[in-house]
């Protein structure tokens, strides 16, 4: 029987981690730079209403382009609010920026498709005093399904963390690379009050080009994102066999010839909306792509 790994994070004490993820920003984590919550005066012009995210609809994802188009307006709608808000501790937003997203599809079914997005913006707040008062929201690697009448936003700062297949030391982990995949489950919508509960059942293992077993693990999506780091260091050719619920079976062909290519970092199993099962690696280009590192760094 395959050993299910799942290490406790440090939030809530559930199965996850959150922080600042390689060189961007953790995707939901805000830049504070204040605590209090002064009132305004009324001649001062304050950001106080968000606007209802965009759902999607048959019309509104007809083919990839308008796809992206939604989730470049939802990204941007949803950054805009999460800046509103202020995070709990800013005063009412005087400024508000949100940039342009962008958003690519990566990957096609006949239910809909599958993206990844990135969107940054940033506020102003007030301040009696008059001293610098602003957050930023930097919502990077942000991976989506959008059908006719269903969409999942799953973003990378929310993650279970499995027990690393390669064990370093504190030296090493500075100065060796090593492969991680992702596992992304589309197909379960999450219960955040409940973590630890529901979702598939999905079993992996990794072979080197030689037939020797490098990782043989079982995982629960009880969250939608799972992260195995560490599976090995040694660059080669490798075979994962995934299976799902103990049916539905995967083999991925994969070379991790180059430490400095995405297939090192960016290799992602999707349990699909609908239940199926694909591999893709996850990195159309730097700015939507899966960071390179920072994932579980803490285990």
């Amino acid at each position: 029987m395959k050993r299910r790994d799942i290490l406790a994070g440090v939030a809530g004490g559930v199965s996850m981690l959150t922080g600042c993820l390689g060189k961007r920003e953790s995707a939901e984590e805000p830049t504070r730079t204040r605590t209090t919550e002064p009132t305004p005066p009324a001649n001062v012009t304050v950001f106080t209403e968000t606007e209802p995210l965009p759902t999607p609809s048959a019309a509104s994802v007809s083919d990839r382009e308008a796809a992206r188009s939604f989730v470049e307006r939802y990204e941007q709608q949803y950054v805009y609010n999460e800046l509103v808000h202020g995070f709990g501790s800013n005063g009412a937003a005087t400024a508000i920026d949100v940039e342009s997203a962008q958003a690519v599809v990566v990957h096609t079914t006949d239910r809909g498709y599958y993206l990844l997005s990135s969107c940054t913006g940033s506020a102003e707040y007030y301040d009696r005093n008059g001293s610098n008062s602003g957050a930023s929201r930097n919502a990077s690697a942000i991976a989506h399904f959008v059908g006719s009448d269903t969409h999942r936003r799953i973003p990378f700062n929310y993650y279970q963390c499995s027990r690393p297949g390669v064990e370093q030391s504190e030296k090493e982990a500075g100065n060796t690379p090593t492969a991680r995949f992702q596992i992304y489950d589309f197909d379960t919508e999450p219960d955040y009050d409940h973590p630890e509960e529901g979702g598939h059942t999905v079993d992996v293992t990794v072979t080197d080009d030689g037939g020797a077993t490098v990782l043989d693990r079982e995982y629960q999506t009880s969250l939608p994102l799972t992260a195995q780091t560490r599976v090995t260091e040694t660059p080669g050719e490798y075979t994962l066999s995934v299976s799902l619920d103990s049916e539905k079976r995967l083999e991925y062909e994969w070379s991790l010839s180059d430490p400095n290519k995405p297939s090192w970092w960016a290799l992602s199993i999707l349990v699909t909306n609908g239940g199926e099962l694909t591999a893709k690696t996850l990195y159309p280009n730097e700015t939507v792509g899966l960071p390179d590192s920072g994932v579980c760094r803490n285990i």
